[in-house]
């Protein structure tokens, strides 16, 4: 690689860690990582666990290297009930430090969610594609940075930010088919391995890219793909999101800050490799206004890293693209200057109003930290 991801931490106290993310991402590199520090002072069992069958044998496994003080297993998905093994020596007592990796996103999600109160000082943490920051530093260290932030921005708008992505692009930064064609393997995957099909994810990917800026329904995507159900596209919707490749906006109501659930959502990839994606799919050419379509998305995934509980809000006089109530509003304009905002934007009371455009796209912030996780939903 031209350049080394520098990664979020190095568990140091006794726990259990589960690290989450997609393929390609990081995952391994961060383990080794962890590998190399504590190997110099502490007894260490690193095992990726693609051969191994079962939660059976992972389980005898586990008790064979009871007497370690870092174990590390990676993909741990490709294990069949895994949490089952890892569970009993957690709760046995065979570890100190367990951290456990796995690409199967959303079946990494559901062990995590069966073992409650037992990760003690460790948890559940995501290896995310790099936000505009990390990409610049990349850029930086492979040598491809111009130093100008317009065209920087536009280079992530083109690759995103899956490491391969990234490299395979160059100092050109142009869009990587084998990058794409990697991540829709990934998501294939996950899919079929629900009992899910590939074209309806097919379908329901062309559809989200095509609805992006705009809220719609459930029922309405589920004519659009062919599938029928609103409750199909529900659970489909719910794996994309398990498995960090969509994130969904929620209508908010202004008065109360609470989710309007009943209302049309807006849906926005978590990263422009997967729109690019889901144009590939379509077979459809370059959108003319491909750029304004990715700066919202780019814009919703670099607030919702930030900021806990935010929504978009619409009525009669326009809309609103994020706001948290009586806090902060973000509209996106991307444009040399701020032109055409809605009489909703602009009589909005909230104390910190910001529009982004070229010259403070991902600069100008916020500066009220969400807090409001877990607020009533009507």
């Amino acid at each position: 690689m031209p350049f080394q991801r520098t990664f979020p931490f190095i568990p140091e106290a006794d726990g259990l860690y589960i690290i989450r993310g997609p393929r390609q991402i990081g995952k391994t590199s961060w383990l080794k990582s962890i590998l190399s520090h504590h190997a110099k002072t502490r007894r260490c069992f690193y095992l990726s666990c693609e051969e191994v069958d079962d939660y059976k044998a992972l389980g005898e496994i586990l008790k064979s290297v009871r007497g370690y003080d870092v174990i590390l297993l990676d993909e741990v998905s490709f294990v069949t009930d895994w949490a089952r093994a890892v569970k009993h020596a957690v709760d046995s007592g065979y570890t100190k430090v367990l951290v456990v990796t796995g690409s199967h996103a959303h079946d990494l999600k559901q062990g995590a969610d069966r073992m409650p109160g037992r990760f003690d000082a460790g948890g559940e943490f995501c290896l995310l594609p790099m936000d505009f920051d990390e990409f610049c530093d990349a850029r930086r260290n492979a040598g491809w940075f111009t130093g100008n932030r317009l065209d920087e921005l536009r280079a992530y708008f083109r690759v995103g930010g899956f490491p391969s992505a990234v490299a395979e692009g160059g100092h050109k930064a142009i869009t990587s088919k084998s990058a794409i064609d990697t991540y829709w393997r990934w998501l294939v995957g996950d899919i079929v391995k629900l009992g899910k099909s590939e074209r309806h994810l097919t379908e329901l990917m062309i559809q989200l890219a095509a609805t992006i800026q705009n809220p719609v329904s459930f029922n309405t995507l589920a004519k659009k793909t062919g599938i029928g159900s609103h409750n199909t596209i529900s659970e489909y919707i719910s794996v994309l999101e398990s498995c960090f490749a969509l994130r969904t906006l929620y209508s908010v109501d202004i008065a109360t800050g609470a989710y309007r659930t009943r209302k049309d959502r807006k849906f926005y990839f978590s990263d422009p490799l997967l729109y690019w994606l889901a144009v590939r799919l379509s077979g459809a050419r370059e959108p003319e206004n491909f750029e304004n379509r990715i700066a919202e998305l780019v814009a919703n995934e670099h607030l919702a890293r930030r900021f806990t509980r935010f929504g978009y809000h619409g009525n009669a006089n326009g809309e609103v693209d994020f706001v948290q109530p009586h806090q902060w509003a973000v509209e996106v304009k991307w444009s040399p200057v701020a032109i055409n905002l809605s009489k909703t934007y602009m009589q909005l009371q909230v104390p910190d109003k910001i529009v982004w455009t070229h010259g403070n796209f991902l600069q100008e912030w916020p500066s009220s930290q969400s807090s409001a996780v877990g607020a009533d939903t009507e």
